[in-house]
């Protein structure tokens, strides 16, 4: 039987950050130190099974989502949902609206992917007929592609490396002449910015550092304000590089490139 304080222990390890761990009824209640786009810190549960152990939230965010009516039971949001779950090893329950994992043995490597798929469908909320294309992530590759393709091999959408093939980048710089591959999240809401902590988080516990390295490449300053302030602390604390884009395009594709240097050595 895994007890609180073993399983804090093994997911304090995983995400170099405090966390909560408390028995409930049920098993046990983790509060992660992440929070989502309200601002409250994402909550989810542990449950032993024949099978290992299942993770679940609380059952609440897809209600919402149906609350203000988001259809998701069909069409693109749909998809998106299950795409996102199934790219975590998670599901959602049609009965419950519970989002769930599959089967684990390992908890806390399977709490990273689980909790990366919780912050993920809260886009979800945002892909309604008011919301305006962003044309950030063109503009950011363009650029990327533009500075940095002579010192650079760039790919899109692809992992770090098979190790981490569960935290996918929107852009993967890899140095020609030496460094470290660098996995860049394009930011412009709160969900890539999680998934760069994630994966940052995940270097650090790995000890990888001198072969890889995260960024979040931030579109404006105002998005600073949507990330929040403390979140942004805590990341610029544990040294997360995060260039901000609009305005000084040059000098951020420059910090990415110092980033990819950084620890290389």
């Amino acid at each position: 039987m895994t007890t609180a304080e073993t399983l804090k222990g093994l997911l304090s390890r995983t995400f170099c950050e405090a966390i909560e761990v408390r028995p409930v009824p049920m098993g046990l209640a983790v509060r992660s130190p992440f929070g989502d786009n309200s601002g409250d810190n994402v909550t989810f549960y542990v449950r032993e099974t024949g099978d290992g152990y299942q993770l679940e939230d609380d059952g609440s965010y897809l209600p919402h989502l149906v609350a203000a009516g988001i259809d998701i039971d069909r069409g693109q949001r749909r998809q998106l949902l299950d795409n996102i779950l199934a790219s975590s090893g998670a599901f959602w329950d049609t009965e419950t609206l519970e989002i769930k994992s599959r089967p684990l043995t390992n908890v806390s490597d399977g709490a990273v992917n689980f909790l990366s798929a919780l912050m993920r469908v809260r886009d979800l909320e945002l892909l309604t007929k008011e919301v305006v294309r962003s044309t950030f992530r063109e503009d950011a590759i363009e650029a990327i592609s533009e500075v940095l393709y002579q010192t650079f091999t760039i790919e899109t959408n692809a992992p770090l490396s098979a190790k981490f093939s569960e935290n996918p980048a929107d852009v993967v710089l890899t140095p020609r002449g030496g460094g470290r591959k660098l996995g860049v999240f394009l930011v412009n809401n709160p969900t890539p910015f999680v998934e760069a902590e994630l994966l940052h988080s995940e270097i650090e516990r790995e000890g990888l550092n001198h072969q890889f390295g995260a960024a979040a490449l931030i579109e404006d300053m105002p998005k600073i304000q949507m990330i929040g302030s403390r979140r942004f602390q805590r990341a610029q604390n544990r040294g997360l590089p995060m260039p901000v884009f609009r305005g000084d395009e040059n000098a951020a594709m420059f910090a990415l490139s110092r980033a990819s240097l950084r620890q290389a050595a």
